[in-house]
């Protein structure tokens, strides 16, 4: 059936279909609404009550369900950016620490969404002062040999020159995780080193210190240097 009608417009319709004429009558009142019309409300769709009710609802699921709220964010000292494909598993076992230290850090639970860019408390542990006491080289050998055995003392200088270059205020590794001449890794071995008296990463930068925690940890090894093992030095 043909027709010639004026759509509500005012746009005279010739030569329609009836089913086109009323495709395109539905089109128009949409554009209608979605267009704003002069000296009226602004009746479209920015200010259209379903789109206000559709952003109040995304806004209060997202904060719900994706953005985790970090405890303590303020005392927090090491961050893990969050990169795609990660998990709290996952970073966990990267910084070392167990899942449950990780979600309570972050006020998190194992079902909160991480999104890529966010930034991840790893640790809320001080952050290591260098002291302003510089040791010399001499100074720092002499401290390797007087506390190691005979039999091993040239062992452990070659280790401490590798690791640090003999310098007690050398703080390295992934995350700042290794400390001092011997490079000890502070978050591994926290609880031994807590029951020999070091109970903060900053007492590892007192070279006496540090190569007493290297001994100990050498023998905890059963007087092996596996704990400094590479490819190429395995003695």
């Amino acid at each position: 059936m043909t027709v010639t009608l004026e759509s509500r417009l005012g746009n005279e319709i010739g030569d329609y279909s009836f089913f086109n004429f009323w495709r395109g009558a539905r089109a128009a009142e949409w554009g209608a609404l979605l267009r704003r019309c002069p000296g009226k409300p602004d009746r479209g769709f920015k200010s259209h009550p379903l789109r206000q009710l559709i952003l109040v609802s995304f806004v209060a699921v997202s904060a719900v369900f994706v953005a985790p709220a970090q405890v303590g964010a303020a005392s927090c000292t090491e961050f893990h950016q969050a990169r795609s494909n990660d998990s709290w598993s996952r970073i966990a076992a990267r910084n070392n620490m167990s899942l449950k230290a990780l979600l309570n850090l972050n006020g998190a639970k194992t079902s909160t969404l991480i999104l890529v860019g966010k930034q991840i408390c790893t640790s809320n542990q001080p952050i290591v002062v260098i002291p302003a006491t510089q040791y010399k080289r001499k100074e720092v050998v002499s401290i390797i040999r007087e506390i190691w055995p005979d039999e091993h003392e040239e062992n452990a200088l070659f280790v401490a020159n590798r690791e640090s270059n003999l310098n007690p205020n050398v703080v390295g590794g992934v995350n700042d995780c290794c400390i001092g001449l011997f490079q000890i890794y502070y978050s591994v071995h926290r609880s031994w080193l807590t029951n020999s008296g070091v109970t903060e990463r900053a007492q590892l930068l007192d070279p006496r210190v540090n190569t007493q925690a290297a001994l100990a940890l050498f023998k905890r090894n059963g007087n092996s240097w596996k704990p400094w093992w590479t490819k190429s030095w395995r003695p």
